[in-house]
């Protein structure tokens, strides 16, 4: 039961994970489209201000079509990629994370191509990368910081966009500049690598701290000796089905008949033995509840959504598994068990509703193996 409970609770946490990661996806997302917008007025602004000034040395049509269509109009592309790819209900998340990255890095390796003469523009790679570090995943950040690195020297020592852009040789302060961005932008790299290693250790602690909080919390709400929910379980979940005012309940209490002969006769280790057997009969042939012991050999099970019929052909038919299991394992003592059933109404708390089917039980009790409904 532990290991299952461990199961659900890291799915949960995973599901968690996931959910954050894509809403930083979207994020992402957002800031390419940002960018872009944001490239393009700029663009435009220095087109306003050169093409009126005497430092154009083109034509306005070359410049307009050099330094504002082409490099938008792929930059645009990148765009809806990234926008058929986010809608796209074929592609898992971590195909949608790797086609904005890469093309976060291609929107910058356009950008910084086309306007290289503003050595500035190397931070664009920077912000590629730091962006993939909230999925702490080393091969999306690696490959981005791969592309970028790959991007800035294919930019600056093999193409020539910029036909004012002086050369990676031209001097030793252009050199320089290629150099200190080159590291810069490897070093951001190595940095990321080494905070996900981090972000993971962090995650896998608090994935663990979570799991032992819940396993914590599971074992105060479970009966050492059966393994059923303990009283406190059931006063929380009392609490709950009346906070939440559950349209339709029953309540079931029960217990074994003449139990203390057993204790008498056998003494307590074969009592033990006895409760574990009737708890687990309740918990695999009771169709459904939750089961509770509340003391002793006494044992509350919460029926949601049955009718009153259902849940005492229910404790019938427990009625006859208890009886053959008894009777094989304590052929000596005539052990049996009664049930009490109280409905649950508008007008009725938990408190009343717990005394309605201990009524219920003590008159099922008076003659034995029977089953009370309290009205």
């Amino acid at each position: 039961m532990i290991n299952n409970l461990d199961e659900i609770h890291i799915n949960e946490i995973r599901k968690e994970y996931k959910r954050i990661d894509n809403d930083w996806l979207l994020f992402q997302y957002k800031i390419s489209i940002g960018l872009f917008l944001f490239a393009f007025l700029v663009e435009c602004f220095m087109a306003v201000i050169l093409i009126n000034s005497v430092m154009l040395t083109t034509t306005v049509n070359r410049f307009i079509l050099k330094f504002i269509i082409a490099p938008s109009a792929v930059n645009f592309i990148c765009i809806i990629c990234d926008t058929l790819a986010m809608r796209a209900k074929k592609l898992t998340q971590d195909q949608k994370i790797y086609v904005v990255s890469i093309n976060l890095v291609i929107i910058s390796f356009i950008l910084f191509t086309a306007h290289s003469a503003f050595t500035s523009t190397h931070f664009l790679f920077i912000l590629a990368i730091i962006l993939t570090t909230i999925y702490a995943s080393y091969r999306v950040t690696g490959i981005t910081a791969l592309l970028s690195i790959t991007a800035l020297i294919g930019s600056e020592l093999f193409i020539k966009w910029d036909s004012d852009k002086p050369s990676v040789y031209a001097s030793t302060l252009r050199f320089s500049e290629f150099l200190i961005s080159l590291s810069i932008i490897i070093s951001t790299s190595i940095v990321c690598m080494i905070k996900i290693a981090y972000m993971r250790k962090k995650n896998e602690a608090s994935i663990q701290k979570e799991l032992e909080r819940e396993l914590l919390e599971q074992k105060l709400k479970l009966d050492e000796l059966t393994g059923v929910f303990n009283r406190k379980a059931l006063h929380d979940a009392m609490r709950d089905l009346e906070m939440n005012r559950a349209p339709s309940f029953v309540f079931v209490i029960t217990d074994i008949d003449n139990f203390k002969s057993v204790n008498d006769q056998f003494g307590h280790h074969v009592g033990d033995n006895c409760l574990i057997d009737f708890a687990t009969v309740l918990k695999k042939y009771s169709a459904g509840p939750s089961v509770f012991r509340y003391g002793g050999d006494e044992f509350c099970l919460i029926y949601e959504n049955f009718g009153i019929d259902e849940v005492v052909s229910t404790c019938e038919r427990l009625q006859t598994i208890l009886k053959d299991l008894f009777k094989i394992n304590y052929p000596t003592l005539n052990l049996t068990a009664s049930f009490g059933i109280a409905p649950y109404t508008d007008d009725c708390n938990a408190a009343r509703l717990f005394i309605h089917a201990d009524q219920a039980l003590y008159e099922a009790k008076e003659i034995k193996n029977a089953i009370r409904v309290y009205h």
